[in-house]
């Protein structure tokens, strides 16, 4: 059962970084017959590009967005339905938030593409109804981070859910039973039992969660537009403008090793935080 999971991050995970030396060459800047040996040259070109530290601080906008805004979602939702007593409405509404992980960014981009459309769409009648004019949303730097966030959220929070979902259920129930006995209501058993059982779990989540702030690419890609690159850019996309559109490879290298050293190191930092506050890390 692991085989298939295993060869995946063989090919496309470890495989890859063969070709980590790169980052301290000229290739793609120089004929394949003068690529050289440059050192810390492309890290060192790095924070003189102006378009490089705009992606690095969009892409830390956006993630601590993602963080601060996405990563409660899941719990509230876990909370709610841990409340709720009819199974069948239970089941639904779990299955409903949980569908759209299953959907890749190019079905979500064109659903939320034709939902927020200015013309014929639900958004131009909403405004037709208000009598005024659609926003085009997917054109406005006003709003492309916050619809970066929102359908993040939406296509996530379900899978989230299910993870906690599971680490209430294993809560032990005379837990809740001596809380009642000591007078807790509802709201005292949630804060008292149900968040301090599954406290271990959201920690160990929001490492990894950490870990995987510099990631942003797929949505990104899909999502956004040149016309909306300034507040949108990040630093895989630009990884990949300079690499593969460019033919930077040296250069784009650098960038995605900086971006994964970047990660090691904020995983590293949140999991000491974590061991000092006498909490549980991810090792």
């Amino acid at each position: 059962m692991l085989a298939i999971g295993m060869a995946w991050y063989l090919i496309f995970e470890f495989y890859p970084m063969i070709k980590i030396y790169w980052a301290f060459t000229n290739i793609g800047q120089v004929a394949p017959s003068k690529v050289s040996f440059v050192g810390i040259a492309n890290f060192a070109k790095l924070f003189s590009m102006a378009q490089f530290r705009r992606a690095l601080w969009n892409t830390f906008y956006i993630s601590f967005l993602k963080i601060v805004v996405g990563f409660p979602v899941p719990i509230i939702y876990a909370l709610l339905l841990n409340e709720m007593r009819f199974s069948f409405a239970k089941r639904s509404i779990q299955t409903i938030i949980y569908v759209p992980h299953f959907l890749s960014w190019v079905v979500i981009g064109a659903i939320w593409y034709i939902i927020l459309s200015p013309a014929n769409s639900p958004n131009a009648q909403f405004f037709e109804l208000l009598g005024k004019k659609p926003i085009f949303w997917w054109a406005s730097d006003r709003y492309i981070r916050g619809l970066l966030v929102a359908t993040d959220i939406w296509r996530n929070a379900g899978y989230g859910t299910i993870i906690y979902l599971a680490s209430i259920m294993s809560i032990d129930p005379n837990l809740y039973e001596a809380a009642i006995i000591d007078g807790a209501n509802r709201w005292q058993q949630t804060w008292h039992v149900t968040l301090a059982g599954i406290k271990q779990v959201i920690i160990i989540l929001l490492i990894l969660r950490i870990g995987k702030i510099l990631n942003l690419f797929k949505q990104v890609f899909v999502l956004t537009t040149p016309i909306v690159r300034s507040p949108s850019d990040v630093l895989m996309t630009y990884a990949y403008r300079t690499g593969i559109q460019q033919m930077q490879i040296g250069y784009a290298m650098a960038v995605s090793l900086f971006k994964a050293a970047v990660g090691l190191s904020l995983v590293l930092l949140s999991n000491w935080i974590a061991k000092k506050i006498k909490e549980e890390g991810v090792f």
